[in-house]
């Protein structure tokens, strides 16, 4: 096999160098401390919040029935993704999670709403739904257009290229550069015990017409899962 010639070591090395560091996320000096007696642990709803340009045919009602559709979407996609990381030929997760049914059930029995779980500090959930620490995220939307005007631009764009080099070459169209995205999604998931954090990860995405909203919802909540502490060598 021939050797990397001079020129493209550095380059190389450049890469290798961005790809082990990779994403970092916060974990507590003081976790294997702190969570040593730790048993069992419940994933909650996560706090949906929609900004910018919200469909005008929307009413307010209608869209907090969005955010919390999309609470507990986030909510059981994370605890899949959790337990889909959970133990490996290499790790076994040293805690159990408490079944979501049970952590919604409980909280619908004590009149707590999706609204409501979200203004609840964990000291007062880990009580209530009696387990040592909960996962909660926080879903920060930005809207930008709507499918139809992503997909219009992006077909736009399509017939832009096709005639300035694509299937007429030599005819030139000027396109300015338009994002086709309809939101910019930015997620944080924390993890929470006695007022304290002990772990977190964030996570930035973007979606347009083309892009399916599980499979947002599953990419960011399987980075969270892939990252999730409590890990022991077997």
């Amino acid at each position: 096999m021939k050797k990397p010639t001079p020129v493209l070591v550095p380059f190389v090395l450049l890469i290798i160098a961005i790809t082990a560091c990779g994403r970092k996320y916060y974990t507590s000096a003081s976790f294997d401390q702190q969570t040593s007696k730790h048993r069992l642990v419940a994933i909650v709803p996560a706090e949906m919040v929609l900004t910018g340009n919200q469909p005008k045919k929307l009413t307010p009602e209608e869209i907090s029935q969005i955010e919390e559709a999309e609470s507990i979407a986030f909510q059981e996609a994370l605890y899949n993704g959790i337990l889909r990381y959970a133990n490996s030929k290499r790790y076994i997760t040293t805690v159990d999670f408490q079944d979501i049914n049970t952590t919604k059930q409980v909280l619908q029995d004590n009149n707590i709403s999706i609204r409501d779980a979200w203004r609840k500090t964990d000291v007062e959930l880990t009580k209530l739904l009696g387990v040592d620490a909960i996962v909660r995220m926080r879903i920060r939307k930005q809207r930008y257009m709507s499918d139809l005007a992503s997909y219009g631009v992006s077909l736009a764009k399509q017939v832009g290229y096709e005639y300035s080099g694509g299937r007429f070459p030599g005819t030139k169209i000027f396109l300015p550069p338009v994002s086709t995205k309809t939101n910019d999604i930015y997620a944080s998931c924390s993890l929470l015990s006695q007022g304290k954090t002990l772990w977190n990860d964030s996570y930035k995405d973007a979606s347009d017409w083309n892009s399916p909203a599980n499979a947002i919802i599953e990419g960011i909540t399987d980075n969270f899962g892939r990252h999730f502490p409590y890990k022991q060598r077997r």
